[in-house]
C-alpha cells in the first residue's frame, strides 16, 4: 500500500510536466504569431495599409483633411484564389481624415449604390468629387460619384461624415445628358465653386478608336445654385491624349485642370509635349470651362517609381499654405504577396508651386511631413493611426474602433506632443472579443524591439465597452510616437492621456 501514494506523487508530476509543457508550447505559439506589416514603420505612404482605398478626392472643412476614396475589394475565382479586379463588385465610398496629414481616422464607409445603398438606382460608386458650399445659412456637403462608367450622381450631408441623402434620385448626367451620348465613360468627375459662386462639374473619359491623340471624351458643365441641377448643357473640353481623372483648381487666378494621359502617347508626342503614358499632366486656362492650353507632367506613372504600374488618378489640394497631391499605387497588394491584380491604395505628397504652375512630383514611400503635432490629451477613436499591423477597424453607434486580429497586432500614432507638464494616465474604453481575456500594452519608441518602452498596461475580459483609468509608469513628456500592442480580440473604443 505505500507504493500508491508514491505512483500517484510521480504520475502527478509526468502531468504537471505535460501541462506545462503544452502551456509552454501554447505561448510560444502565440508568442510566435506572424505579424504582417505592409509598410516600413518611417513609413507615411500609403496612408492605411488594413484595406485599400484608390481614386482619392480631397475636401478640406474646419481644419481637418477627409479623403474619399473608391472601395476596392478583394475579388476571389472559384478556387478562392485572389484574381484580377474587375472593380465590378464596388458599391461603397472609403473615408479617412486627419488634423496632421500622417495619421487618419478610419471612418464609417459610405454604403452608396445597390438594393441597400443611399442611390439605390446605381449599381456602382466609383471615383467620387467632394466640394462644400453655404447654402441658405448651411453648410452643406455634395459628393458627386460614378456609377460605374454610366453616370454621375450626387449624395448631400450636412456634415463630412453624413448621414448622406440623394437629393435627386437619379443620375445627374448620363449618355441621355446633351452631348453625352459619345463619351465612352461617364464618370470621374471633378467640382469647382469659383470665386464668385458659380460652381462647375467636369466628367469624362475614354478614347474611341483611332481618337488617341483628341478623345474628345471631357466633358464641362456649370451647376445651378443648389449644386444638384445643370445650368446648362455640357461642353466638350480639347485635351490631348486625354484618358481619365480629371482634376480642377484655381491657382494665382488661373484655372488648373489636370487629368491622366492616355497610353497611347507616341514618341513624338512624347518629345513635342512633354507628356508620356498614363501620367498626370496640367493644363491652364483663363475660364472654368476653357480652353486650356498644355503645360506639362506633374506625375509620371507610379510605376515610374515602384514598379508596379497601373491606372494613375488624383486630386491636388491646399492645406494650411501648402500644397499637396493625393494620388494612388497598388504598392500594397505586392506588400501583401498580390500579384500586381489591380488593388490601389491612396498616399500624399507635398508639390510645389512655381510662378503659378504645378512643379514636378517624386512619388515616394516615405511621404509627407507631419502638419503641427498630434495632441494626445484629446478624445480620439479607436481607428485612428498612422501606421497598423493585423488591425481592422469598424464602427458601431458610439465608437469608430480598432480590432486585434492576431497576439501581437498593432497600431501606431506618429508624432505625439506631449509638453513640458506631461502625461500621467491615460482613459481607455475597450471590450473583450469573445475569446476571454485580452490585455493592451501603450509603448513608446516602437511596438516590438527592445527601445519599445511600455508604459501602460490594460488586461479586462469584460465584453461590453467600458471605461477604464491607467497610471502611466512615469510621466511621459516631449513628442513620441505611441504605440498599442493587442493580444488577439481586443477592441479599442476610444483614448485620451491625462495631465
Amino acid at each position: 500500500m505505500k507504493k500508491y501514494p508514491l505512483l500517484i506523487f510521480a504520475l502527478l508530476i509526468i502531468v504537471f510536466a505535460i501541462f506545462t509543457t503544452c502551456a509552454s508550447a501554447n505561448g510560444k505559439k502565440a508568442a510566435q504569431e506572424k505579424i504582417e506589416v505592409y509598410k516600413r514603420i518611417t513609413d507615411r505612404n500609403p496612408i492605411m495599409t488594413h484595406t485599400f482605398g484608390a481614386d482619392p478626392t480631397v475636401l478640406v472643412y474646419n481644419d481637418r483633411v477627409y479623403i474619399y476614396m473608391t472601395g476596392d475589394i478583394l475579388e476571389y475565382d472559384h478556387n478562392i484564389e485572389i484574381k484580377n479586379n474587375s472593380y465590378s463588385n464596388i458599391d461603397t465610398l472609403r473615408v479617412v481624415s486627419s488634423a496632421d496629414l500622417v495619421n487618419w481616422v478610419y471612418h464609417e464607409p459610405i454604403k452608396v449604390a445597390g438594393f441597400n445603398g443611399i442611390a439605390k438606382w446605381a449599381q456602382r460608386s466609383w471615383a467620387p468629387a467632394v466640394t462644400w458650399k453655404n447654402v441658405n445659412g448651411q453648410d452643406k456637403i455634395f459628393l458627386y460619384f460614378s456609377n460605374n462608367a454610366n453616370g454621375v450622381g450626387v449624395l448631400t450631408a450636412d456634415t463630412p461624415l453624413g448621414p448622406w441623402t440623394d437629393p435627386i434620385g437619379r443620375a445627374l448626367i448620363s449618355r441621355q445628358t446633351p452631348n453625352c451620348s459619345d463619351v465612352p465613360w461617364v464618370f470621374d468627375p471633378a467640382v469647382l465653386i469659383d470665386d464668385d459662386g458659380k460652381a462647375y462639374l467636369y466628367f469624362g473619359g475614354g478614347v474611341p478608336q483611332g481618337r488617341e491623340a483628341d478623345p474628345g471624351s471631357a466633358r464641362v458643365v456649370e451647376l445651378n445654385s443648389d449644386m444638384i441641377s445643370l445650368a446648362g448643357d455640357p461642353v466638350k473640353i480639347d485635351v490631348p491624349y486625354f484618358f481619365e481623372a480629371i482634376g480642377m483648381n484655381k491657382l494665382n487666378g488661373r484655372y488648373i485642370f489636370s487629368y491622366c494621359t492616355n497610353w497611347n502617347v507616341t514618341d513624338e508626342a512624347r518629345n513635342r509635349l512633354g507628356i508620356d503614358r498614363a501620367v498626370i499632366a496640367t493644363m491652364s486656362g483663363n475660364s472654368p470651362m476653357g480652353p486650356f492650353t498644355l503645360d506639362r507632367t506633374i506625375l509620371r506613372n507610379p510605376g515610374t517609381f515602384f514598379g508596379v504600374w497601373g491606372n494613375n488618378h488624383h486630386d491636388l489640394f491646399e492645406f494650411k499654405g501648402q500644397w499637396y497631391i493625393a494620388y494612388h499605387s497598388q504598392i500594397l497588394e505586392v506588400a501583401m504577396g498580390i500579384d500586381r491584380k489591380g488593388y490601389r491604395v491612396t498616399h500624399i505628397e507635398a508639390i510645389n508651386v512655381n510662378n503659378g504652375r504645378f512643379e514636378p512630383v517624386t512619388a515616394t514611400r516615405r511621404g509627407v511631413t507631419q502638419v503641427g503635432r498630434f495632441n494626445p490629451y484629446l478624445l480620439h477613436q479607436g481607428a485612428t493611426s498612422g501606421i497598423t499591423a493585423e488591425i481592422s477597424f469598424n464602427s458601431d453607434s458610439e465608437y469608430e474602433y480598432a480590432s486585434a486580429l492576431k497576439n501581437g497586432s498593432w497600431l501606431g500614432i506618429f508624432g505625439a506632443d506631449f509638453g513640458d507638464t506631461g502625461a500621467n494616465s491615460i482613459n481607455i474604453n475597450a471590450r473583450a472579443g469573445r475569446a476571454g481575456s485580452c490585455k493592451v500594452e501603450i509603448r513608446l519608441g516602437h511596438p516590438t524591439d527592445n527601445t519599445s518602452e511600455v508604459i501602460g498596461v490594460l488586461q479586462t475580459r469584460n465584453t461590453a465597452f467600458a471605461n477604464y483609468t491607467i497610471d502611466l509608469s512615469k510621466t511621459v513628456t516631449d513628442v513620441h510616437n505611441i504605440y498599442f500592442v493587442f493580444t488577439s480580440g481586443f477592441i479599442l473604443g476610444s483614448w485620451q492621456f491625462n495631465n
